[in-house]
Protein backbone atom coordinates (compact mmCIF):
# COMPACT_ATOMS: atom_id res chain seq x y z
CA UNK A 1 0.00 0.00 0.00
CA UNK A 2 3.21 2.59 0.96
CA UNK A 3 4.20 2.17 -2.94
CA UNK A 4 1.00 2.72 -4.41
CA UNK A 5 0.49 5.54 -1.95
CA UNK A 6 4.45 6.94 -3.06
CA UNK A 7 2.88 6.59 -6.97
CA UNK A 8 0.09 8.67 -6.02
CA UNK A 9 1.85 11.33 -4.39
CA UNK A 10 4.20 11.51 -7.38
CA UNK A 11 1.13 12.27 -10.65
CA UNK A 12 -0.40 14.80 -7.81
CA UNK A 13 2.53 16.82 -7.35
CA UNK A 14 3.14 16.11 -11.32
CA UNK A 15 2.24 19.74 -13.67
CA UNK A 16 2.83 20.38 -17.09
CA UNK A 17 2.95 23.59 -16.56
CA UNK A 18 6.31 23.60 -14.71
CA UNK A 19 8.14 22.90 -18.15
CA UNK A 20 5.37 23.95 -21.16
CA UNK A 21 6.72 26.22 -23.34
CA UNK A 22 6.11 27.66 -26.71
CA UNK A 23 7.85 24.17 -28.19
CA UNK A 24 5.81 21.86 -26.50
CA UNK A 25 5.42 19.51 -25.13
CA UNK A 26 2.48 18.21 -27.19
CA UNK A 27 1.44 15.27 -25.29
CA UNK A 28 2.05 13.93 -22.06
CA UNK A 29 0.74 9.99 -21.49
CA UNK A 30 0.94 8.46 -18.14
CA UNK A 31 0.69 5.20 -18.15
CA UNK A 32 0.07 2.48 -15.41
CA UNK A 33 -1.08 -1.58 -15.81
CA UNK A 34 -2.76 -3.11 -13.22
CA UNK A 35 -1.76 -6.71 -14.07
CA UNK A 36 2.63 -6.20 -14.09
CA UNK A 37 2.15 -2.92 -11.64
CA UNK A 38 4.04 -1.14 -14.65
CA UNK A 39 4.10 2.59 -14.62
CA UNK A 40 5.27 5.18 -16.75
CA UNK A 41 5.30 8.29 -19.21
CA UNK A 42 5.50 9.38 -22.78
CA UNK A 43 6.26 12.89 -23.30
CA UNK A 44 6.32 13.52 -26.92
CA UNK A 45 7.86 16.86 -27.39
CA UNK A 46 7.56 18.61 -30.75
CA UNK A 47 6.65 17.06 -33.77
CA UNK A 48 6.81 19.69 -36.74
CA UNK A 49 9.58 18.16 -38.35
CA UNK A 50 7.90 14.53 -37.93
CA UNK A 51 7.08 11.93 -35.43
CA UNK A 52 8.45 12.34 -31.97
CA UNK A 53 11.54 9.98 -31.97
CA UNK A 54 13.08 8.91 -28.26
CA UNK A 55 14.54 5.91 -26.61
CA UNK A 56 12.47 4.03 -23.94
CA UNK A 57 14.69 3.91 -20.66
CA UNK A 58 13.65 1.49 -17.61
CA UNK A 59 14.92 3.18 -14.72
CA UNK A 60 14.07 3.94 -10.92
CA UNK A 61 13.07 7.49 -9.61
CA UNK A 62 12.27 8.84 -13.24
CA UNK A 63 10.44 11.44 -12.96
CA UNK A 64 8.38 13.29 -15.97
CA UNK A 65 10.66 16.47 -16.01
CA UNK A 66 13.60 14.00 -16.39
CA UNK A 67 11.78 12.17 -19.36
CA UNK A 68 10.59 15.51 -20.37
CA UNK A 69 14.47 17.05 -20.64
CA UNK A 70 15.67 13.97 -22.27
CA UNK A 71 12.55 14.44 -24.92
CA UNK A 72 13.69 18.02 -25.70
CA UNK A 73 16.96 16.72 -26.33
CA UNK A 74 15.51 14.79 -29.41
CA UNK A 75 13.62 17.87 -30.79
CA UNK A 76 17.23 19.70 -30.84
CA UNK A 77 19.02 16.83 -32.15
CA UNK A 78 16.45 15.62 -35.21
CA UNK A 79 16.39 19.05 -35.89
CA UNK A 80 20.38 19.94 -35.90
CA UNK A 81 21.29 17.12 -37.90
CA UNK A 82 18.13 17.35 -40.43
CA UNK A 83 16.29 14.31 -39.83
CA UNK A 84 12.47 14.05 -40.54
CA UNK A 85 11.36 13.50 -36.45
CA UNK A 86 10.67 15.65 -33.54
CA UNK A 87 11.65 15.21 -30.42
CA UNK A 88 10.05 12.54 -27.71
CA UNK A 89 10.91 10.16 -24.94
CA UNK A 90 9.66 6.98 -23.08
CA UNK A 91 10.36 6.11 -19.28
CA UNK A 92 9.19 2.95 -17.31
CA UNK A 93 9.57 3.48 -13.40
CA UNK A 94 11.27 0.45 -12.27
CA UNK A 95 14.58 -1.37 -11.56
CA UNK A 96 15.68 -3.33 -14.45
CA UNK A 97 17.42 -5.84 -13.19
CA UNK A 98 14.31 -6.95 -10.58
CA UNK A 99 11.37 -7.07 -13.78
CA UNK A 100 10.58 -8.79 -16.30
CA UNK A 101 11.52 -6.62 -19.50
CA UNK A 102 9.63 -8.19 -21.79
CA UNK A 103 6.45 -7.93 -19.92
CA UNK A 104 6.69 -4.29 -18.90
CA UNK A 105 7.40 -3.40 -22.37
CA UNK A 106 4.47 -5.10 -23.69
CA UNK A 107 2.80 -3.55 -21.12
CA UNK A 108 3.94 -0.31 -22.08
CA UNK A 109 3.41 -0.51 -25.87
CA UNK A 110 -0.44 -1.38 -25.62
CA UNK A 111 -1.12 1.76 -24.07
CA UNK A 112 1.03 4.29 -26.12
CA UNK A 113 -0.27 2.33 -29.30
CA UNK A 114 -2.03 5.04 -30.70
CA UNK A 115 0.24 7.18 -30.70
CA UNK A 116 2.59 4.81 -32.84
CA UNK A 117 4.19 5.45 -35.26
CA UNK A 118 2.64 8.54 -36.68
CA UNK A 119 3.64 10.24 -33.07
CA UNK A 120 6.02 8.29 -31.54
CA UNK A 121 8.93 6.21 -33.01
CA UNK A 122 10.48 3.75 -30.04
CA UNK A 123 14.12 3.06 -29.75
CA UNK A 124 16.41 1.20 -27.01
CA UNK A 125 17.86 3.42 -24.66
CA UNK A 126 19.12 2.61 -20.59
CA UNK A 127 17.58 -0.53 -19.23
CA UNK A 128 16.53 -1.31 -23.12
CA UNK A 129 17.46 -3.21 -26.04
CA UNK A 130 17.34 -4.56 -28.87
CA UNK A 131 14.67 -7.27 -27.57
CA UNK A 132 12.95 -4.73 -25.84
CA UNK A 133 12.27 -3.32 -29.29
CA UNK A 134 11.29 -6.71 -31.13
CA UNK A 135 8.71 -6.61 -28.20
CA UNK A 136 7.58 -3.27 -28.95
CA UNK A 137 6.71 -3.65 -32.24
CA UNK A 138 5.52 -6.95 -31.93
CA UNK A 139 2.67 -5.94 -29.36
CA UNK A 140 1.73 -2.89 -31.26
CA UNK A 141 1.57 -4.51 -34.71
CA UNK A 142 3.69 -2.50 -36.81
CA UNK A 143 7.56 -2.99 -37.60
CA UNK A 144 7.93 0.63 -38.29
CA UNK A 145 6.93 1.58 -34.56
CA UNK A 146 10.51 1.62 -33.05
CA UNK A 147 14.06 1.60 -34.20
CA UNK A 148 17.41 -0.61 -32.66
CA UNK A 149 15.09 -3.76 -33.45
CA UNK A 150 17.18 -7.16 -33.94
CA UNK A 151 18.64 -7.56 -37.99
CA UNK A 152 16.08 -10.42 -38.20
CA UNK A 153 13.84 -7.94 -38.21
CA UNK A 154 15.10 -5.57 -39.96
CA UNK A 155 17.53 -3.54 -37.54
CA UNK A 156 20.81 -2.26 -37.49
CA UNK A 157 22.90 -4.78 -36.03
CA UNK A 158 23.21 -3.39 -32.29
CA UNK A 159 27.76 -4.36 -32.43
CA UNK A 160 28.25 -1.75 -35.11
CA UNK A 161 28.32 1.04 -32.46
CA UNK A 162 26.72 4.11 -34.09
CA UNK A 163 26.41 6.28 -31.38
CA UNK A 164 29.87 5.99 -30.62
CA UNK A 165 31.04 6.30 -34.29
CA UNK A 166 29.42 9.70 -34.05
CA UNK A 167 30.98 10.67 -30.95
CA UNK A 168 34.26 9.71 -32.34
CA UNK A 169 33.58 11.87 -35.21
CA UNK A 170 32.88 14.63 -33.37
CA UNK A 171 35.87 14.26 -31.09
CA UNK A 172 38.02 14.27 -34.52
CA UNK A 173 36.61 17.51 -35.63
CA UNK A 174 36.90 19.32 -32.38
CA UNK A 175 40.31 18.18 -32.00
CA UNK A 176 40.83 19.66 -35.29
CA UNK A 177 39.19 22.70 -34.70
CA UNK A 178 41.76 23.31 -31.83
CA UNK A 179 44.66 22.95 -34.57
CA UNK A 180 45.10 19.12 -33.06
CA UNK A 181 45.55 15.80 -34.63
CA UNK A 182 43.19 13.20 -32.92
CA UNK A 183 46.24 10.84 -33.66
CA UNK A 184 48.33 12.43 -30.95
CA UNK A 185 45.52 12.87 -28.29
CA UNK A 186 45.07 11.17 -24.73
CA UNK A 187 41.50 10.28 -24.25
CA UNK A 188 39.33 9.46 -21.24
CA UNK A 189 35.90 7.65 -21.35
CA UNK A 190 33.34 7.71 -18.37
CA UNK A 191 31.14 4.86 -18.83
CA UNK A 192 32.03 1.85 -20.64
CA UNK A 193 28.76 0.57 -21.70
CA UNK A 194 27.37 0.55 -25.38
CA UNK A 195 27.84 4.09 -26.20
CA UNK A 196 31.37 4.38 -24.58
CA UNK A 197 32.78 1.02 -25.31
CA UNK A 198 31.91 1.84 -29.15
CA UNK A 199 33.32 5.35 -29.02
CA UNK A 200 36.78 3.94 -27.21
CA UNK A 201 36.83 1.57 -29.79
CA UNK A 202 36.60 4.07 -32.80
CA UNK A 203 38.82 6.49 -31.95
CA UNK A 204 41.85 3.98 -31.21
CA UNK A 205 41.21 3.06 -34.21
CA UNK A 206 41.40 6.70 -35.37
CA UNK A 207 44.80 6.41 -33.75
CA UNK A 208 43.64 8.23 -30.39
CA UNK A 209 45.26 7.06 -26.98
CA UNK A 210 42.56 5.87 -24.73
CA UNK A 211 44.21 5.82 -21.67
CA UNK A 212 41.36 5.81 -18.85
CA UNK A 213 37.77 3.95 -18.77
CA UNK A 214 35.41 3.47 -15.93
CA UNK A 215 32.08 1.85 -15.25
CA UNK A 216 29.73 1.74 -11.93
CA UNK A 217 31.92 -1.05 -10.37
CA UNK A 218 35.37 0.98 -10.89
CA UNK A 219 37.86 2.82 -13.03
CA UNK A 220 41.20 1.47 -14.65
CA UNK A 221 44.24 3.87 -15.81
CA UNK A 222 46.68 2.87 -18.30
CA UNK A 223 49.40 6.53 -19.44
CA UNK A 224 50.75 3.92 -22.50
CA UNK A 225 46.96 3.17 -23.64
CA UNK A 226 44.97 0.75 -23.06
CA UNK A 227 44.09 -2.19 -25.64
CA UNK A 228 39.97 -1.52 -26.44
CA UNK A 229 39.41 -4.50 -27.91
CA UNK A 230 40.66 -6.22 -25.15
CA UNK A 231 39.06 -4.02 -22.91
CA UNK A 232 35.53 -5.02 -24.08
CA UNK A 233 36.44 -8.53 -23.96
CA UNK A 234 37.90 -8.42 -20.41
CA UNK A 235 34.60 -6.56 -19.96
CA UNK A 236 32.21 -8.79 -21.40
CA UNK A 237 33.41 -11.89 -18.91
CA UNK A 238 33.81 -10.29 -15.64
CA UNK A 239 31.33 -7.85 -15.73
CA UNK A 240 33.61 -4.86 -14.95
CA UNK A 241 36.49 -3.04 -17.11
CA UNK A 242 38.19 -2.48 -13.91
CA UNK A 243 39.22 -6.06 -14.24
CA UNK A 244 41.74 -4.90 -17.39
CA UNK A 245 45.12 -5.06 -17.14
CA UNK A 246 47.72 -3.91 -17.19
CA UNK A 247 46.54 -1.07 -16.07
CA UNK A 248 46.10 0.45 -12.58
CA UNK A 249 42.75 0.02 -10.97
CA UNK A 250 40.83 2.82 -9.23
CA UNK A 251 37.39 3.81 -7.65
CA UNK A 252 35.22 5.59 -10.61
CA UNK A 253 34.99 8.63 -9.25
CA UNK A 254 38.61 9.19 -9.91
CA UNK A 255 38.18 9.58 -13.40
CA UNK A 256 37.42 12.96 -13.35
CA UNK A 257 41.14 13.34 -11.72
CA UNK A 258 43.11 11.93 -14.72
CA UNK A 259 45.02 14.62 -17.00
CA UNK A 260 43.66 14.16 -20.50
CA UNK A 261 43.05 15.62 -23.70
CA UNK A 262 39.30 15.06 -24.49
CA UNK A 263 37.06 13.55 -21.59
CA UNK A 264 33.70 12.05 -22.60
CA UNK A 265 31.61 10.93 -20.31
CA UNK A 266 29.32 8.69 -21.39
CA UNK A 267 27.34 7.70 -18.62
CA UNK A 268 24.22 9.17 -17.11
CA UNK A 269 22.75 12.16 -16.42
CA UNK A 270 24.39 14.84 -14.60
CA UNK A 271 27.28 13.12 -14.53
CA UNK A 272 29.56 16.02 -14.99
CA UNK A 273 28.34 18.49 -12.36
CA UNK A 274 30.21 21.38 -10.02
CA UNK A 275 31.03 18.83 -7.32
CA UNK A 276 33.62 17.44 -9.74
CA UNK A 277 34.06 20.00 -12.39
CA UNK A 278 37.53 21.65 -10.42
CA UNK A 279 39.11 18.27 -10.74
CA UNK A 280 38.81 17.66 -14.72
CA UNK A 281 42.28 18.47 -16.77
CA UNK A 282 40.85 18.53 -19.86
CA UNK A 283 40.92 20.42 -23.11
CA UNK A 284 38.13 18.69 -24.64
CA UNK A 285 34.74 17.53 -23.67
CA UNK A 286 32.58 15.73 -25.84
CA UNK A 287 29.08 14.74 -24.38
CA UNK A 288 28.48 10.62 -25.18
CA UNK A 289 25.69 10.64 -22.72
CA UNK A 290 22.20 12.69 -22.97
CA UNK A 291 22.60 15.77 -20.66
CA UNK A 292 26.13 14.58 -19.01
CA UNK A 293 26.73 17.97 -17.86
CA UNK A 294 24.78 20.36 -15.30
CA UNK A 295 23.92 23.98 -16.95
CA UNK A 296 26.66 25.35 -13.97
CA UNK A 297 29.21 22.89 -14.65
CA UNK A 298 29.45 23.89 -18.37
CA UNK A 299 28.94 27.82 -17.89
CA UNK A 300 32.21 26.79 -15.93
CA UNK A 301 34.05 24.88 -18.11
CA UNK A 302 33.79 26.73 -21.05
CA UNK A 303 35.28 30.27 -18.67
CA UNK A 304 38.17 28.33 -18.36
CA UNK A 305 38.96 27.47 -22.31
CA UNK A 306 37.48 24.38 -22.67
CA UNK A 307 35.47 23.17 -25.93
CA UNK A 308 32.43 21.34 -24.73
CA UNK A 309 30.52 19.71 -27.66
CA UNK A 310 26.82 19.01 -26.49
CA UNK A 311 24.88 15.84 -26.41
CA UNK A 312 22.56 16.72 -28.95
CA UNK A 313 25.30 17.56 -32.06
CA UNK A 314 28.06 14.80 -30.49
CA UNK A 315 26.01 11.66 -29.83
CA UNK A 316 23.47 11.87 -32.32
CA UNK A 317 25.13 8.95 -34.54
CA UNK A 318 22.68 6.63 -32.93
CA UNK A 319 19.69 8.68 -33.87
CA UNK A 320 21.20 9.07 -36.96
CA UNK A 321 21.40 5.62 -36.97
CA UNK A 322 17.64 4.61 -36.38
CA UNK A 323 16.98 6.82 -39.41
CA UNK A 324 18.87 5.21 -42.00
CA UNK A 325 17.14 1.92 -39.94
CA UNK A 326 13.74 3.41 -40.74
CA UNK A 327 14.82 4.40 -44.71
CA UNK A 328 15.47 0.57 -45.05
CA UNK A 329 19.68 1.89 -45.76
CA UNK A 330 22.50 -0.87 -46.06
CA UNK A 331 24.93 -0.80 -42.50
CA UNK A 332 27.64 0.71 -45.06
CA UNK A 333 25.00 3.25 -46.00
CA UNK A 334 24.70 4.15 -42.22
CA UNK A 335 27.81 5.07 -41.74
CA UNK A 336 28.75 7.08 -44.59
CA UNK A 337 25.33 9.03 -43.66
CA UNK A 338 26.15 9.67 -39.73
CA UNK A 339 30.06 11.00 -40.72
CA UNK A 340 28.05 12.80 -43.35
CA UNK A 341 25.82 14.59 -40.68
CA UNK A 342 27.68 15.25 -37.54
CA UNK A 343 29.77 16.61 -39.98
CA UNK A 344 27.51 19.06 -40.97
CA UNK A 345 26.26 19.76 -37.80
CA UNK A 346 29.77 20.29 -36.20
CA UNK A 347 30.99 22.85 -39.09
CA UNK A 348 27.80 24.84 -38.84
CA UNK A 349 28.26 24.79 -34.96
CA UNK A 350 32.10 25.75 -34.83
CA UNK A 351 31.94 28.42 -37.07
CA UNK A 352 32.36 31.24 -34.75
CA UNK A 353 32.09 29.22 -31.20
CA UNK A 354 35.35 31.44 -29.73
CA UNK A 355 32.84 34.59 -30.64
CA UNK A 356 33.00 36.49 -26.88
CA UNK A 357 30.24 34.92 -25.19
CA UNK A 358 29.49 32.13 -27.33
CA UNK A 359 29.39 28.70 -26.78
CA UNK A 360 28.74 25.78 -29.15
CA UNK A 361 25.65 24.95 -27.13
CA UNK A 362 24.22 28.22 -27.93
CA UNK A 363 25.18 28.29 -31.15
CA UNK A 364 23.63 24.65 -31.75
CA UNK A 365 20.60 25.61 -29.73
CA UNK A 366 20.06 28.82 -32.13
CA UNK A 367 20.43 27.10 -34.76
CA UNK A 368 17.89 24.03 -33.96
CA UNK A 369 15.53 26.03 -32.32
CA UNK A 370 15.70 27.84 -36.25
CA UNK A 371 14.82 24.69 -38.21
CA UNK A 372 12.14 23.56 -35.72
CA UNK A 373 10.58 26.87 -35.85
CA UNK A 374 9.99 27.22 -39.56
CA UNK A 375 8.44 23.79 -39.75
CA UNK A 376 6.17 24.80 -37.18
CA UNK A 377 5.37 28.13 -38.95
CA UNK A 378 4.65 26.29 -41.74
CA UNK A 379 2.39 24.24 -40.35
CA UNK A 380 0.71 26.97 -38.54
CA UNK A 381 1.85 25.17 -35.32
CA UNK A 382 3.37 28.70 -33.85
CA UNK A 383 1.92 31.66 -31.87
CA UNK A 384 4.95 33.05 -31.39
CA UNK A 385 5.74 36.41 -32.26
CA UNK A 386 6.77 37.71 -35.37
CA UNK A 387 9.74 39.23 -34.07
CA UNK A 388 10.75 35.98 -32.62
CA UNK A 389 12.36 34.80 -35.85
CA UNK A 390 14.81 37.96 -36.10
CA UNK A 391 17.02 36.24 -32.69
CA UNK A 392 17.79 33.33 -35.15
CA UNK A 393 21.37 34.53 -36.49
CA UNK A 394 22.53 31.33 -37.80
CA UNK A 395 23.89 30.56 -41.23
CA UNK A 396 21.32 27.70 -41.67
CA UNK A 397 20.55 26.36 -45.56
CA UNK A 398 17.17 27.54 -46.46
Amino acid sequence: MKDKNSKMEVLDKFNISDFCDEWGPEKVIQVYDPKTGMTGNLIIDNTAKGPGKGGIRIAENLTPYEIFRLARTMTWKCAIADLPFGGAKGGINANPEKIDKILFIRAFARRIAPFVPHLYIGAPDLGTGEKEMAALVDEIGNVDGATGKPVEIGGVPHELGTTGYGVAIASEIAARKLGLRISDLRVTVQGFGVVGSATAKHLSRMGAKIISLSDIYGMVLNEGGIDVEEAIRVTRETGSVKNYRPAEEYPREKIFEVKTDIFIPAATTDAVNIGNTPLLKTRIIIEGANIAITEKAEEDLIGQGVLVIPDFVANSGGLIGSYTEFIKKTHKETFEIIKEKISMAMGQVLDGFTERDTSPRKKALSIAKEKVFRAMKLRGRTRIENSYEGQFQSKVPR
